[in-house]
């Protein structure tokens, strides 16, 4: 007979790795923002810094590598609901509804931007991270594949094809925002989100986005 107190146990066990894993996404941001590369970072010094016990940390987590992939998870979920604003809404073909979205995401990974580094430099040479990182990307280019085709079905958005260049235009906004944010300030996310809108408006709608 199948245990009655396992799946409620699972369920307690995720719930509590998920909240200790906000506890170390914070710790982790604080010690980053010191200076510190993850690589640095040891279990003692992230437990700590956390208010957390070393074995309480293996209790949840094998080690850095599935922090980290649980940390990527966690970040990527914030991301993902700034581009749902968009996303939820894309029929409308209102570009306030893009810029919305895209001044959000810009906003959720600057203040990401210290984990999500680490994340894509550990994707390099962890295949654990980088399967989670492709993995959360396959899925967003998915998302955006479906909200091409459908556009198209509706004679909203124009006839490229859908994955290529939800591939493209995803990759686009993640490259952007990697490579520019951490070398300027707040002060030019404006004129990013402004730049990544028209880009995205430009290429997916048959209307103009100076059209009333």
């Amino acid at each position: 007979m199948p245990s009655v107190t396992r799946k409620p146990q699972t369920a307690r066990k995720q719930q509590r790795r998920e909240e200790l894993g906000q506890k170390l996404l914070a710790a982790t941001e604080r010690l980053m923002g010191e200076g510190l590369a993850f690589t640095e970072l040891s279990v003692d010094r992230l437990a700590s810094e956390a208010g957390i016990s070393r074995a309480t940390f293996y209790v949840y987590f094998e080690d850095k590598s599935q922090l980290l992939r649980g940390l990527a998870q966690q970040v990527f979920a914030e991301l993902t609901d700034a581009a749902r604003g968009w996303w939820d809404v894309a029929d409308r073909g209102e570009v306030a509804d893009l810029e919305r979205s895209i001044n959000k995401i810009i906003a959720r990974y600057r203040e990401h931007q210290l984990v999500l580094h680490a994340v894509i430099e550990m994707s390099a040479y962890d295949a654990d991270v980088a399967e989670v990182y492709r993995g959360i990307f396959d899925g967003i280019v998915e998302a955006v594949a479906g909200i091409i085709e459908r556009g198209q079905a509706d004679g909203m958005m124009s006839g490229l094809p859908s994955r290529e260049t939800a591939a493209a235009l995803t990759w686009m906004v993640e490259r952007t925002c990697h490579q520019t944010l951490r070398f300027s300030s707040p002060d030019g996310d404006a004129e990013l989100t402004r730049a990544m809108t028209e880009i995205i408006w430009r290429t997916l709608y048959v209307r103009s986005s100076d059209a009333g």
